[in-house]
């Protein structure tokens, strides 16, 4: 029964868990515990890249290679997923192995706390961050090996809305982030400032972030039908936003960039909705009480 599962679907929906969980964790951590102050801490910025570099910005395309590893190594463990707390075993093996136990001396690990030169605190003040995205992501993971036709038909249709365009919502930071590293390095910018990351800089894509969910969240329902046209209008308040945003707290626009930048998110969000809309089991009762009812088709 396990080997009839396809393969390449628990592998796409394990590494879009690991990104998604990965990429809201990780903004609200940063933006709870301040990690741009905390990055340039002493002994911390000589273990740490600084908040702006391109490390840190491309990140979470180095998260997809490091979501298809795991989806990878856990592939033979499916049938220890799907069990009922299968995916407390995978969050108990995170914590044991992949925090507390790691063989290098990590931060937040045991052999970290003792061989390394990083504060306490250092490795304390990542523990809410770990133990949070790896829950999540177990969490999801379980769903997934449970679900093997796919975890949005075990949820509610609303609810598999939601998931859609958080999804998509997440995802569009990938593509926003390449296009921004590309331009920066063309033009010769200074990438590695941690002023490319701060609020003025960033909020120009705060905007097209929530136009992305609010698009995909709506076309969703009608499916494969309303995706060209929810590709376009997001590619074009993308644009739009972009360009005024820039003109009005920058004083100028870049043409070009307001052009390409919003490509790579409108195309997430084709694809997120290519799939045709689920129906809403109660309407379908409803529908088919009708029916049967005595005069119901006059």
């Amino acid at each position: 029964m396990l080997t009839s599962r396809p393969v390449a679907g628990f592998l796409v929906r394990v590494t879009l868990a690991h990104v998604v969980t990965y990429f809201a964790v990780g903004l609200v951590a940063a933006t709870v515990f301040n990690y741009e102050e905390l990055f340039a801490q002493p002994i911390i910025r000589d273990f740490m890249r600084p908040f702006g570099s391109v490390a840190v910005i491309v990140g979470p395309l180095l998260q997809v290679v490091r979501g298809l590893i795991i989806a990878a190594v856990l592939l033979p463990f499916r049938s220890v997923l799907v069990a009922r707390l299968g995916w407390l075993w995978l969050w108990l093996l995170f914590i044991g192995v992949g925090i507390l136990s790691t063989p290098a001396a990590a931060p937040g690990s045991l052999e970290g706390a003792v061989y390394s030169q990083l504060p306490w605190w250092y490795h304390l003040i990542g523990m809410p961050e770990m133990l949070v995205q790896t829950l999540l992501f177990s969490a999801l993971t379980g769903l997934i090996a449970r679900h093997p036709d796919g975890v949005m038909a075990a949820l509610p249709p609303v609810l598999d809305r939601v998931v859609r365009a958080l999804v998509v919502t997440c995802l569009s930071f990938i593509g926003y982030a390449v296009v921004s590293v590309i331009f920066a390095l063309a033009s010769g910018a200074a990438v590695g400032s941690a002023e490319n990351l701060s609020p003025a800089v960033q909020g120009v894509f705060v905007a097209p972030f929530v136009a992305n969910g609010v698009i995909a969240f709506f076309a969703s329902a009608n499916g494969s039908r309303g995706r060209a046209a929810a590709a376009l209008i997001s590619y074009a308040f993308g644009a739009v936003a972009i360009l005024g945003y820039q003109a009005l707290v920058f004083g100028s626009a870049g043409l070009l960039y307001a052009l390409v930048a919003p490509v790579l998110p409108a195309a997430i969000l084709w694809f997120a909705t290519s799939r045709a809309p689920r129906e809403d089991p109660a309407s379908v009762d409803d529908a088919e009480r009708s029916v049967s009812r005595p005069g119901s088709l006059r």
